[in-house]
């Protein structure tokens, strides 16, 4: 059986890959997150934190594996949001990105045609089709469901052991 502390540790590589993968697309593809990517990093960024913290001080990983549930019930809901604005079932205005580019004639091409701000509902990146955000929501999905089960065998084992 995969124990909290193999769960958690795994979570929180998940974390440190998709945190490096969100920075890398920013800064060396040159992707511009909206204010919902940037939203969708900070559960990440407290995760790897109190993955730090458990690594060091091992007694809190129930602790910890409860705000890690907390955490992706927080990253589900952010990214699952951030999906629903990107395929236009809700509407948020604040869903937007902005690429200013440096060279002068392009940032005149750019202002006259529009494309500076680039829409959640127009992602500017997608993976096999689909906005990232989806694959967020998945597998911030996929590790509650982990941790659900997890604890639900956990507790069927102490009922048992207590009979």
């Amino acid at each position: 059986m995969v124990s909290s502390k193999q769960i958690f540790f795994i979570s929180v590589l998940f974390s440190i890959f998709a945190i490096l993968a969100a920075l890398f697309m920013q800064y060396v593809l040159g992707h511009e997150p909206c204010k919902l990517c940037t939203y969708q990093r900070i559960p990440y960024y407290i995760i790897i934190f109190l993955g730090l913290i458990t690594f060091f001080f091992p007694k809190i990983i129930k602790i910890s594996f409860i705000l890690l549930g907390l955490l992706l019930m927080a990253e589900f809901f952010v990214s699952n949001y951030h999906t629903l604005s990107t395929y236009e079932i809700i509407e948020y205005s604040g869903c937007q990105s902005a690429k200013i580019p440096s060279d002068i004639n392009q940032l005149k091409e750019a202002l006259m045609s529009d494309s500076l701000i680039v829409n959640c509902s127009n992602a500017n990146l997608k993976f096999f089709g689909l906005p990232l955000s989806l694959y967020n929501t998945f597998f911030s999905l996929m590790f509650l469901i982990v941790i659900g089960f997890h604890a639900f065998k956990e507790k069927n084992q102490k009922t048992q052991s207590a009979r």
